[in-house]
């Protein structure tokens, strides 16, 4: 039976018990918010391990790094290039990855903001990602709406896994448009067209698909988040809600609501100590929940 919630508390009484006992979160609502009257369109998010925020803010053509206080600071621009379309982020050891639609290339900043090369050319292989996240030791991984396929990439940037390929059944694709990494290293991929999840294993084998049950399905989901306890956040801004299923793809609930107003969630990401940052298009902000475990103290 598909949850609703529109308070503050997503209360453990919402739980199907099966679920509780895999050890399932509560979300409740920080009351933080970052990037009010700065941001434009945020449609892409990631978290370091020092806890910035980055936000890719497309209309504007900036990218963004907040700090827990609020404080922002502007990534430098890439050079020569008068377009310029950040449409996803990604933060990985020392590095931030900005994904720039506009040069269809992956551009790399350290730390600081500052601009340092291009990473990745996708124009010689004909690729036209929309996605960028990145996992353990230096993988990535890609997706693309054109080809239909979602890629992973070492971190010697070499083409190591492309799954997918056009279609409506097990293991293909209708306009996938976010991938994430599991703790256990499982692949799961977000499709607008499709509207759905699908659980691939680390070598690319299909394993299950899930969307929301009851009537009410997805409308169209664009990015996911995962923690890492493999609690998967999927956000569906046209839908107008967060949607959280288990690391097994078990719907847990939905979210519609922060403050008491209804929230469009373009992208989310979670920070190592649990908190939930969401790119909400509604407010033209970074909303900012929490991930609250039956064993946290």
């Amino acid at each position: 039976m598909a949850r609703t919630v529109s308070a503050v508390l997503i209360a453990l009484v919402l739980f199907p018990r099966s679920i509780l006992s895999a050890g399932a979160p509560r979300v409740e609502e920080t009351g933080a918010r970052l990037g009010a009257g700065e941001l434009r369109e945020p449609i892409g998010i990631a978290v370091d391990a020092l806890g910035f925020v980055y936000v890719a803010d497309a209309m504007a053509g900036k990218v963004f790094r907040f700090d827990a206080a609020g404080g922002s600071l502007e990534l430098s621009r890439p050079p020569e290039q008068a377009g310029f379309y950040p449409i996803d982020v990604a933060a990985q050891e020392s590095f931030v990855f900005v994904l720039d639609y506009a040069g269809n290339r992956l551009l790399r900043y350290d730390a600081k903001g500052s601009y340092l090369d291009v990473f990745i050319s996708f124009g010689a292989s004909g690729g036209r990602p929309v996605s960028i996240t990145a996992g353990a030791g230096g993988r990535m991984i890609t997706t693309d709406p054109v080809g239909d396929t979602v890629a992973l990439w070492t971190p010697l940037l070499e083409l190591e896994l492309s799954i997918g390929g056009f279609g409506r059944g097990a293991g293909s694709f209708s306009d996938p448009r976010k991938a994430v990494f599991l703790p256990r290293q499982e692949i799961v991929v977000v499709e607008s067209g499709n509207r759905r999840l699908q659980l691939f294993s680390p070598s690319g084998r299909y394993l299950r698909t899930a969307v929301p049950p009851g009537e009410r399905g997805f409308v169209s989901p664009r990015y996911l988040a995962a923690d890492d306890r493999g609690v998967v956040v999927v956000c569906d801004p046209e839908g107008r809600r967060l949607s959280l299923f288990s690391s097994s793809l078990e719907h847990i609930a939905d979210v519609e609501t922060y403050g008491g107003e209804p929230i469009s969630p373009a992208a989310a990401a979670v920070g190592w100590d649990g908190d939930l940052y969401v790119a909400d298009l509604a407010s033209r902000s970074v909303i900012v929940y929490r991930l609250v475990y039956p064993d946290d103290k």
